[in-house]
């Protein structure tokens, strides 16, 4: 293989046409045609199909695909390293959030870094948790803020910080604020709003239940922070959130609009990056950015509800 073979194999890929990614590349459909035929016999695996809708990869050619994306980005990433070596940091990195922590991370980073990083063009991503990831994987995203579950394959996760996870009601349902918090058991008895099963805070909250022989069915599955938040505040359910969705309510900046009682549970929140893409020097400049800013803020107690990773894994 070559890097031009992966180039046009990429493109003819997202294309889902010889003709459009010959346009494209300003390379004849013969030619490539040609190299795909070669790269195909290199790997001794078919890697495209033809059908009246276009041109599709099959199952070699999808686990190729990844591989091609990733190394290309890191080919990118290795000149213009180089070309900035003698240099101030300067150039693009990107970065994953998802939507419950955007509020915690996303203006103080954003911030910092256009005042120590200048010449830094940051990009960030709002998404769910399990997608920020695969861009990660596909080298779509330099890294990706997330919670620590369970191991994914190809990911390197970086210790950030271990936040709390409560119950949260209407001012109007009765529950009273408990200084001893609540078992994560006890939620059950409640009507409850939920994000949706493939997310990390639901995946959470049935595992810390699943450890009590509880199940609970929520009466919707809602994946809009916001909207969770409304649904509890009329008073049509209770919810379960992490506390980086919670600051100005913990904080007692957002008025006494919720009851807010801390669980028996916690989760751990890490910085993702490939294993096999190394981050280049600008990726790696935000990633340290990061990692001072959350240790400032640990260190300040600016934050309710959050502390630094314990020693031992988070229930």
């Amino acid at each position: 293989m070559d890097l031009r073979q992966l180039k046009y194999f990429v493109k003819i890929v997202e294309q889902r046409s010889m003709s459009r990614a010959s346009v494209e590349l300003h390379v004849a459909q013969s030619a490539l045609s040609l190299q795909i035929s070669t790269l195909e016999t290199r790997l001794g695996q078919k890697l495209l199909v033809r059908s009246s809708t276009g041109v599709s990869p099959t199952v070699a050619g999808q686990t190729l695909y990844k591989h091609a994306v990733a190394i290309l980005r890191q080919v990118e990433r290795a000149a213009d390293d180089v070309e900035r070596s003698a240099a101030q940091v300067s150039g693009p990195a990107s970065l994953g959030l998802p939507v419950v922590v955007q509020d915690l991370l996303a203006i103080d980073l954003l911030v910092a870094a256009r005042t120590r990083l200048p010449q830094v063009r940051l990009h960030l991503a709002e998404g769910m948790s399990y997608l920020l990831k695969e861009m990660v994987l596909q080298g779509r995203l330099d890294m990706t803020v997330t919670y620590q579950f369970e191991p994914s394959p190809g990911i390197v996760e970086h210790p950030l910080f271990n936040e709390m996870i409560y119950l949260v009601s209407p001012v109007n349902s009765g529950v009273k604020p408990s200084e001893r918090g609540l078992s994560i058991a006890e939620v059950a008895r409640y009507p409850l709003f939920l994000s949706s099963s493939q997310t990390g805070m639901r995946r959470i909250v049935q595992a810390g239940l699943a450890a009590h022989g509880v199940t609970v069915e929520p009466l919707a599955e809602v994946d809009s922070l916001r909207t969770l938040v409304d649904a509890v505040e009329t008073g049509n359910a209770h919810t379960i959130l992490p506390a980086s969705a919670l600051q100005k309510h913990l904080k007692g900046q957002a008025g006494p609009s919720l009851v807010i009682n801390p669980l028996d549970i916690s989760r751990n929140v890490v910085l993702c990056t490939s294993e096999h893409l190394p981050l280049g020097a600008t990726a790696t400049a935000v990633h340290e950015l990061l990692e001072h800013l959350i240790h400032e803020a640990l260190q300040d107690g600016r934050w309710v509800g959050i502390r630094s990773v314990p020693d031992t894994p988070s229930t």
